[in-house]
């Protein structure tokens, strides 16, 4: 797939990382166009497995304590949610008894 063929792909990129105004909706900083092609060629065009990378990439902590006692929130797990939508499957055969 050519990186021309990418940029077809971005809208629905965009849409699963929750980016589709341009801005996160959590105030964490929004992937950059060049970031989200980087993220579909690694993945060869599947944007599943882009989504999911992005989507583990914006869970990181980013809760704050203050020393004056005032807290905000961590939304780390409203990423994990989202990314466990688009987590690769992982199947393999267990080997036969009579083949270890």
């Amino acid at each position: 797939m050519q990186d021309n063929d990418f940029s077809q792909l971005l809208p629905l990129l965009r849409f699963n990382l929750r980016e589709t105004s341009g801005d996160c909706d959590c105030g964490c900083a929004a992937f950059s166009e060049d970031d989200l092609l980087r993220l579909l060629q690694k993945h060869g065009g599947n944007v599943n497995a882009a989504s999911y990378e992005g989507l583990i990439i914006k869970a990181q902590r980013d809760g704050v304590s203050l020393p004056d006692g005032l807290e905000l929130p961590d939304g780390s797990n409203y990423w994990l949610r989202l990314a466990r939508l688009y987590r690769p499957a992982v199947c393999r055969n267990i080997p036969r008894a009579e083949e270890t």
